[in-house]
């Protein structure tokens, strides 16, 4: 049986352990009160300030959609959900963590992998927000586009040999079949998107009409025919311009993108590229 002064020691020293535990998360609370880096502390960890301000910008957009669609959506309660959102997120990166999850070779894989996108994706926004498409180039765009603006769904021959394609097309037009089993029906394409010289045979045909000759593609002889069509009139400047500026601007950033690639060193294992994985 223990002594009473003996319990009165014991009992005394857990008052001072508890004591102590208590001052030193009030000491943390007041230091995280204090620091204005620092949104909150998870386990001692510190969260700084700024990735809170991150994770609520990123969500910018959202809330302001959420906000302009919804009279009941609460801004302040918006905040308070990004917060316990972080917060969450490092408690599950420490449970991870503790596991041992990012000692794992796919762990460290896929990190590393969203890294390199991220910073691939930051670039890309750098380089975008770097591309200047003034006035002039947005009206030269808008007065090169033809009056009307059409769409069209095709059917499609295909042959190497052009003796054939030309033989094969007479009996198209008479109506008759034809053995030729290489055909694909596309979907809808706008006029902007089919290469010049096919536009140029196309546009004036109506539904069901074949364009006059056969056209030499990716080394096919092709056989077109019109299946739809749908001619939209031309927007005015003002409709337009956004939308141009917009297409000038993807147009700046893929040549940007591929001199890029061209500029790199880079060489492939074609014995691995090809390679199926397991």
């Amino acid at each position: 049986m223990k002594s009473p002064l003996l319990m009165l020691f014991f009992a005394s020293l857990v008052m001072s352990v508890g004591t102590t535990h208590a001052q030193e998360d009030l000491s943390r609370s007041k230091a995280v009160e204090n620091d204005p880096d620092v949104f909150a502390t998870v386990n001692g960890t510190p969260l700084g300030l700024n990735l809170y301000h991150f994770l609520l910008g990123s969500r910018e957009q959202e809330s302001l959609e959420r906000q302009a669609q919804d009279e009941g959506f609460d801004a302040a309660m918006n905040r308070q959900q990004t917060a316990k959102d972080l917060v969450m997120t490092e408690v599950l990166a420490q449970q991870a963590t503790r596991l041992g999850m990012h000692e794992t070779e796919l762990v460290k894989v896929e990190m590393a992998m969203a890294e390199k996108t991220l910073l691939a994706q930051l670039f890309v926004k750098q380089l975008m927000d770097s591309i200047e498409i003034d006035e002039a180039e947005i009206r030269k765009y808008y007065e090169q586009q033809q009056q009307d603006q059409a769409m069209y769904r095709f059917m499609i021959w295909r042959t190497p040999e052009e003796a054939k394609a030309r033989t094969v097309l007479k009996a198209l037009k008479a109506g008759r079949e034809v053995n030729l089993s290489d055909v694909i029906e596309t979907p809808w394409l706008r006029d902007v998107d089919i290469a010049p010289e096919v536009n140029a045979l196309v546009r004036g045909l109506a539904p069901n009409d074949f364009a006059e000759r056969p056209v030499f593609q990716d080394g096919f002889w092709k056989l077109v025919q019109v299946i739809d069509k749908n001619v939209m009139a031309k927007q005015s400047y003002d409709e337009e311009r956004e939308i141009i500026k917009a297409e000038l601007a993807r147009l700046k950033l893929d040549e940007k993108l591929e001199s890029l690639a061209e500029q790199a060193s880079i060489v492939f294992n074609e014995q691995r590229v090809s390679q199926q994985v397991n």
